[in-house]
């Protein structure tokens, strides 16, 4: 296979690139046109501020705030999803028991815990924790769950004849065959985990991104230009 050249690297960059510049330039051309600002403001108002609040520095401590959220949320569901998942996928009889409610509690729609959360946790970073976390936890549970039972059974049986030990099963051949749906599971969970906090501090937040102290209310962020649709903060940062 013969390598592709620069030039055609190039054209397959700038062809990937021209339905996002495309979109954006529909987005500005239809904002004051089509479509009202202050419903959809245009792209270079966003760009100036948020060029105007990471100049300023005042989005960072809440920014911080978000991330150690994501962070937490993320690895929690990611450690309690491998855990489960394959203690579950080990045990049938756990998993007889045990896999109907977590089907059910699956059917929930996990945006609909936020403001259980914030009950249970308060407004502070543990509400959204809890339910980026939980949000993560499925997709790496199941993920990890067919991927232990997807596990050939006569290498398995061939393994125990030849003296392997529960923890040797485990480290040899169980967690090797369930990698590639160990790490497809948490790259998955990784837009959800973001979902998850974003979600979580629009409900009730007082540090983040979201800061519902920060942010003035729509009726008095909004201008003109609606730029206003990016937060507006109080300030040089969280309260």
């Amino acid at each position: 296979m013969n390598p592709r050249s620069p030039r055609q690297r190039a054209t397959d960059i700038l062809l990937a690139l021209l339905p996002g510049i495309a979109l954006l330039a529909l987005w500005q051309w239809a904002s004051g046109r089509l479509i009202r600002t202050i419903y959809i403001s245009k792209p270079t108002d966003i760009a100036e501020r948020l060029y105007e609040i990471f100049a300023t520095g005042q989005i960072y401590p809440d920014l911080a705030t978000t991330a150690q959220e994501l962070l937490f949320g993320y690895l929690l569901g990611v450690a309690v999803g491998v855990v489960t998942g394959y203690v579950l996928a080990r045990s049938p009889r756990l998993a007889g028991i045990f896999e109907p409610y977590v089907m059910a509690f699956y059917g929930i729609p996990k945006i609909a815990l936020a403001p259980l959360f914030i009950i249970w946790f308060g407004i502070g970073m543990w509400s959204k924790v809890a339910l980026a976390a939980v949000m993560v936890f499925f997709l790496v549970f199941y993920n990890v769950y067919m991927g232990v039972r997807a596990v050939d059974r006569d290498v398995v049986n061939t393994t125990m004849i030849l003296g392997a030990n529960e923890g040797q099963l485990t480290r040899h051949v169980y967690l090797p065959a369930a990698a590639p749906f160990v790490i497809m599971g948490m790259r998955m969970a990784i837009p959800y985990s973001v979902i998850g906090v974003i979600v979580g501090e629009f409900t009730s937040s007082n540090r983040a991104l979201r800061d519902g102290e920060d942010i003035y209310p729509a009726w008095q962020g909004v201008s003109e230009t609606g730029a206003g649709t990016v937060p507006r903060t109080r300030g040089e940062g969280a309260a």
